[in-house]
């Protein structure tokens, strides 16, 4: 029995197109049988994109690694070694880094090394001096360059040694115990020492400042030899930088030699606003210094303070043992009396029973 060309089996694939069946004959049906459906051909088993793998697989074990060179398939980061769990590690159970302060020794050579410092300081300062008076006394081009140097120089110097006092500032105010009272003293004793040569700078700049002014006066009479005590007081205070100003003292002498004094006050004009620059920043340095001293005793007052404070409440406590120790000692006393006439009266009431007994009828001594 041959099946119908309708009956073909229900397996075939949809896609794939129904084998023709010959319908002329049984026995051309017969040779030619019908022939098995042709499955579809297997997906690749490793496809470009996709890991070789199986269904009893977990495919996120074998994902590539992503950048940051911790891939799905990896060993747990967290669980690797100490070292990497302690940037996961609870930050709350952290104890926050707390610099340790300064030995003694560390301190005192650090004072030390600021007051090597301030020594270089002073001696620049006086060499500073110097050439304030090279450059007045004329005009040369290599003291005024040298002057420019060092006064930069004595600048930073300055504000390196402020910046170490600030460091030394701050290690004492972490400081606790006896090591504080040591390390207040240095502190103050440089400060001092800091503040004294930041005087005389001071000083020494203006006693130059006043001088350049003297100078640039004689100068402009020399110009204008006509000129009046405030015309004179107002070209010492005049901005020669301005062009202005320098052609206005040029209207009634336009010489050559006129024109040369006039260029050199020009210059000590250069020179008095180098000067007043200079005191400027002294001026903030000595107010940040100042700063600090302020500060240091504020503290200083107030562990004073705490320090009185204690000493008078020791000495009240001390006061109010020792009256507890009188009352004390008056309770005791009080005890020992009570205690002696309770014996007595006792002794008494005894002596009296027994002399009742004794001396009365029938007594037995009689």
């Amino acid at each position: 029995f041959v099946a119908p060309a309708e009956l073909a089996p229900r397996f075939v694939h949809p896609h794939l197109p129904i084998p023709s069946v010959p319908s002329t004959t049984s026995t051309s049906i017969a040779h030619s049988p019908l022939q098995p459906p042709t499955l579809i051909p297997p997906l690749p088993s490793k496809p470009r994109h996709l890991p070789s793998m199986s269904y009893s697989q977990n495919p996120y074990q074998q994902a590539p690694a992503q950048e940051t060179g911790h891939g799905y398939g990896q060993a747990n980061p967290y669980t690797q070694d100490q070292y990497e769990m302690q940037d996961y590690s609870n930050p709350y159970h952290q104890q926050p880094a707390q610099r340790a302060t300064l030995s003694q020794q560390d301190f005192l050579n650090r004072v030390q090394s600021l007051r090597d410092d301030i020594k270089g300081l002073t001696n620049d300062v006086d060499y500073i001096g110097q050439l304030h008076q090279r450059t007045l006394g004329s005009t040369d081009g290599q003291a005024k360059d040298q002057l420019e140097h060092y006064v930069s120089q004595t600048q930073i110097r300055n504000t390196a040694i402020k910046d170490g006092i600030k460091g030394l500032e701050r290690d004492y105010n972490e400081t606790t115990g006896n090591l504080r009272a040591t390390k207040n003293t240095q502190l103050q004793s440089l400060k001092t020492f800091f503040k004294s040569e930041l005087d005389k700078y001071q000083s020494i700049e203006r006693d130059y400042q006043q001088k350049y002014r003297e100078q640039i006066a004689r100068q402009y009479r020399i110009v204008n030899p006509d000129a009046t005590e405030d015309e004179v007081h107002e070209a010492a205070q005049a901005d020669w930088g301005n062009e202005g100003v320098f052609q206005t003292a040029l209207r009634t002498n336009r010489t050559g030699h006129a024109s040369s004094i006039l260029g050199n006050v020009r210059a000590r004009h250069n020179e008095l606003q180098g000067i007043e620059n200079t005191l400027a920043e002294l001026a903030i340095l000595y107010q940040e210094l100042a700063t600090l001293v302020e500060q240091q005793d504020n503290v200083i007052q107030s562990a004073e303070n705490n320090a009185q404070s204690t000493a008078e409440n020791i000495e009240k406590g001390n006061e109010q043992v020792k009256q507890a120790n009188e009352h004390a000692r008056r309770r005791r006393k009080l005890k020992w009396w009570c205690f002696l006439i309770v014996c007595l009266i006792i002794l008494a009431v005894a002596l009296g029973v027994g002399l009742g007994i004794c001396l009365g009828p029938g007594g037995k001594c009689k």
